[in-house]
C-alpha cells in the first residue's frame, strides 16, 4: 500500500472510529487500536477493502448494472450525492422509503404520480384547478419530490445496493438481502460486517472523511454502459423466506451511535 495513499486516509481523518464501548465484535481485525477510549480504524486493511469494492463497481457497472447508492446521513449526503449524480447512479439521500426494492411495483406507480404531476406542473395544468385543490397536489408533490427524485429513471431493481453507515440504513440492507441483490457498505467500528455482500470500514462520523471517500469511488461507477442481458431480479420475495447464511439484528439490539470527534 502506498505510503502516499495512507498519508491521505489519515489527514482526511479516515482513522477515526466510534468510542470503544459501541464496537461490534465482529470488526476486531480491521481496528488498529484505540486512543482516549476511541478506536482506530487500521486504515491499511481499510484502504484494501476499497480497492476490492472500487473493482466490483467497476466490472459490474462495465457490464451495464445499476447502482442505487443510499445515504441519508448528514454528514454523508451531500459527497455521495454528488458522486451519483457524477456517474449517472440512482440515490436516495434524504429518507428510505419502505418497500422499495421489496414493493417496487407499487413504488414504480408512485413514481409515475410523481412524473405525471411534475409534468402537470410545468405545463400548467395545475393552475386550472381551485386554490384548495392545487395546495393538495403541490404538497403531494413536494413530499414525492423528496422521496423519488433521482429515482424518475429507476425502471427495475437495480442490481447493486451501494449503502453508507449501513446503522442508518438497515432496511436498505434489509430489502437487498430478500431480493438476493449484491450489496456494498461502508460502516464504522459499531456495525456487523455480515449485511452487505462486502465492505470498508471508514470514519461515517465526518463530512472531510466522507467527501475523500466518495472521490475515491468516482472512476469506479462506469457511467451510462449498455446494459447486458441479466437474470431477472425476483420482485416479491415468498412467504416462507428467512436468511439463509445472513441475518439481521433487531433494532433494539444496536446500540445508538457516538459521533466520534473527527
Amino acid at each position: 500500500m502506498e505510503k502516499k495513499t495512507l498519508s491521505e486516509m489519515f489527514e482526511a481523518n479516515m482513522h477515526i472510529g466510534n468510542k470503544s464501548n459501541y464496537r461490534n465484535p465482529k470488526v476486531k481485525e480491521y481496528i488498529y487500536g484505540a486512543s482516549n477510549w476511541v478506536h482506530v480504524i487500521n486504515l491499511v486493511k481499510t484502504a484494501e477493502k476499497i480497492e476490492t469494492l472500487k473493482a466490483a463497481l467497476t466490472t459490474a457497472t462495465k457490464e451495464g448494472k445499476k447502482v442505487l447508492i443510499v445515504a441519508t446521513k448528514l454528514q454523508v449526503k451531500d459527497a455521495f450525492v454528488k458522486l451519483a449524480i457524477d456517474t449517472g447512479s440512482f440515490y436516495v439521500s434524504e429518507k428510505w422509503v419502505p418497500g422499495l426494492l421489496t414493493n417496487f411495483k407499487t413504488i414504480k406507480k408512485r413514481i409515475a404520480t410523481y412524473i405525471k404531476l411534475s409534468e402537470d406542473l410545468g405545463s400548467g395544468a395545475l393552475d386550472v384547478l381551485t386554490k384548495k385543490e392545487k395546495a393538495v397536489k403541490m404538497l403531494e408533490l413536494e413530499k414525492l419530490d423528496k422521496s423519488f427524485k433521482w429515482l424518475k429513471e429507476m425502471n427495475r431493481v437495480p442490481e447493486i445496493i451501494f449503502v453508507v453507515d449501513g446503522v442508518f440504513e438497515a432496511q436498505a440492507l434489509r430489502e437487498a438481502s430478500i431480493l438476493g441483490l449484491t450489496s456494498y457498505q461502508i460502516i464504522n467500528t459499531n456495525w456487523d460486517i455480515d449485511l452487505a455482500s462486502d465492505f470498508a470500514l471508514a470514519n461515517t462520523n465526518s463530512t472531510k472523511a466522507m467527501a475523500y471517500l466518495a472521490s475515491t469511488f468516482s472512476g469506479s461507477i462506469v457511467k451510462g454502459a449498455k446494459r447486458e442481458a441479466s437474470a431477472t431480479v425476483r420482485m416479491d420475495a415468498p412467504k416462507n423466506w428467512a436468511p439463509t447464511a445472513k441475518t439481521f439484528v433487531k433494532k433494539a439490539d444496536v446500540k445508538p451511535t457516538e459521533e466520534a470527534a473527527a
